[in-house]
């Protein structure tokens, strides 16, 4: 799942030679730079003007277990995007963010990321519920979730300081269903006490 072009589907609307790929220590310039980039900070909750130290260490400090990628048009990063699955009595649960750089907005790119993430939750990892934070005032971004089956079930009043601003934000949320059994013949030809099953030879 290291590197994935665009599909068929997506050939109209997105930019030619889009690709996703597992996000590298060699990304933490571009990384760095479009997490500092106006659209960017304001939809999101970190700190302006944060070090390239600091964002390296936060690169670092990524749980193993999270999918981290970005978006790249030839050399240049063009998306981020993060699905982290929990632990214990929540280890069907994910949450995941995504940010598209400011000078690449409504080209597909974050619905290219979302379907990827998506796709990896359902059926690669088995997660069953996925959560995702939003700011209420985000409708460029509410519009794509609500779209993809997440629902509004919490707002936080007052949840983040901006521009001396309390902004609100909104929890949302998608559940999927159980992954489907294999179909079609038995997987092994074997009975439980590992003898051929009739009709099948050893």
């Amino acid at each position: 799942m290291d590197q994935h072009s665009k599909t068929k589907s997506d050939s109209e609307s997105l930019p030619a030679g889009l690709t996703l790929r597992a996000l590298r220590p060699t990304d933490s310039e571009q990384y760095h730079a479009l997490l500092q980039l106006p659209a960017v900070v304001h939809g999101n909750p970190h700190v302006p003007f944060e070090t390239l130290a600091q964002t390296r260490e936060s690169m670092a400090k990524i749980d193993p277990t999270a999918i981290a990628m970005v978006a790249t048009v030839g050399d240049t990063l063009v998306g981020i995007a993060q699905l982290s699955p929990m632990k214990g009595r929540r280890s069907h649960v994910g949450s995941f963010s995504i940010s598209v750089h400011d000078a690449w907005h409504g080209r597909g790119i974050g619905r290219r990321l979302m379907v990827e993430l998506l796709d990896l939750a359902d059926n690669w990892l088995g997660l069953r519920r996925l959560e995702l934070n939003v700011f209420a005032d985000n409708h460029a971004a509410l519009a794509p979730y609500h779209k993809f089956g997440f629902e509004i079930e919490v707002r936080q009043r007052g949840a983040v300081l901006r521009r001396g601003v309390l902004i609100d934000s909104f929890m949302m949320a998608r559940f999927h269903e159980p992954a489907p059994l294999m179909s079609g013949p038995l997987a092994s030809p074997l009975n439980a006490n590992g003898a051929p099953r009739n009709g099948t030879k050893p």
